[in-house]
């Protein structure tokens, strides 16, 4: 699984807004002040933002629509997409230190910020719930499993991310020190959602295999899958006590997919 770099940080007003915002205090900041400094008039920075609610989370608008525009694109295993996914978004925040923590900074202050969070999540975890209905062979009937996946990706995003913020913010490292710890998180999130997928495939794929080891081509016009190698089956089954051959045959028969 590859997490390709966006080109794209957050935008010099956000930045510029959520910082104001984190020294002065939601409350004690006007958005004139905040369109001052971001170098516009009150009127275009409402035209441009909304509200002051909407500025603290505005550059995440740009990278959910990049999710979806990745997760559309993705030719690959639909689980792997997903977690290329979550990785596009952990690296933005990496990207964009000081913002990210100025805005977390803000949403341990201000309960309404932490509501708008819950509501960005949900909708990364519905973009990727989408794409997964979409991706999986016979979708519909995996919808439950496909929650659990899409809900336990966000998560274990959100763990990795609560982290990595708390991680001591007011220590200043050198440049080329915080840019490898941050290598290593985003390759240790790599690793844990590497590891997430691989308990749900079985549940989300089935039998359906995915030609290039899980992360190449999906069906489609002109695809052709790779042929599924044979695999051991596993049979759990529970007997009473005392049972004898003929009733754990029966029970192994019955138990078989």
């Amino acid at each position: 699984m590859t997490s390709q770099p966006t080109g794209l940080s957050a935008d010099g007003p956000v930045a510029t807004a959520v910082g104001l915002l984190a020294r002065q205090g939601f409350d004690a900041t006007s958005v004139e002040e905040l369109a001052e400094a971001a170098g516009m008039s009150r009127s275009t920075f409402f035209r441009k933002f909304g509200s002051k609610e909407d500025v603290v989370f505005a550059d995440h608008e740009r990278i959910l629509a990049q999710v979806n525009d990745q997760l559309a694109a993705s030719r690959q295993d639909p689980l792997a997409a997903v977690e290329d996914a979550a990785l596009l978004v952990f690296d933005h925040h990496l990207r964009n230190r000081d913002t990210s923590r100025a805005r977390y900074e803000l949403m341990q202050a201000v309960p309404a910020l932490r509501d708008r969070e819950l509501v960005t999540s949900h909708r990364y975890e519905r973009a990727f719930l989408l794409h997964l209905l979409d991706r999986l062979p016979d979708g519909g009937h995996r919808e439950h499993q496909a929650v659990a996946f899409a809900a336990a990706v966000v998560a274990v995003h959100n763990a990795f991310l609560r982290q990595w913020l708390r991680a001591a913010p007011g220590v200043t490292q050198p440049a080329e020190a915080a840019d490898g710890a941050d290598r290593v998180k985003s390759s240790a999130l790599a690793n844990e959602l590497q590891a997430l997928s691989a308990l749900f495939r079985p549940a989300l794929l089935g039998g359906a295999r995915f030609a290039g080891a899980g992360h190449a081509e999906l069906g489609g016009a002109g695809t052709e899958a790779a042929s599924t190698a044979a695999r051991p089956t596993v049979v759990v089954t529970v007997l009473t006590a005392g049972a004898d051959k003929d009733a754990i045959a029966q029970a192994v028969r019955d138990a078989l997919p």
